[in-house]
């Protein structure tokens, strides 16, 4: 540790104590945020997919995307806003299968549901740009 920079404690406790009584210490690095915003996807017939954001930064970065979850039978949102993952979610009268991954160029959300009906979702997605070595 350096014997400069920035350290901000916890309610309570002391910039000198231990790290884990901090808010921040600038001696630790930070994932920056490449972009963030929002957008829709329609879905069309029980699914699509799109493109959210072109980033060509040539690896996979670590982003985070949410996205409104629909009921089967009305298309009616159940839950605004839930993260988009790899897993399915079940249950009142949901069957839908949301996720998004990244390329090195590119972040890609897919949706696959039962609700065969027009629904349009929105979004909501944060892309960090440092790379994990």
């Amino acid at each position: 540790m350096t014997d400069y920079g920035i350290k901000i404690s916890k309610s309570g406790y002391d910039y000198s104590d231990a790290d884990n009584r901090l808010i921040y210490n600038s001696d630790y690095p930070l994932l920056k945020i490449l972009a963030k915003g929002t957008g829709t996807l329609t879905l069309s017939s029980g699914g699509d997919s799109k493109t959210v954001y072109t980033h060509n930064l040539g690896y996979k970065p670590m982003f985070y995307l949410w996205i409104n979850y629909i009921d089967i039978n009305t298309g009616d949102e159940v839950e605004k806003l839930r993260m988009c993952s790899w897993r399915e979610y079940l249950g009142l009268g949901v069957w839908s299968k949301y996720y998004a991954y990244a390329t090195d160029t590119t972040i890609e959300l897919v949706v696959s549901s039962a609700y065969a009906g027009s629904e349009v979702l929105d979004y909501i997605y944060v892309i960090y740009y440092d790379p994990i070595e």
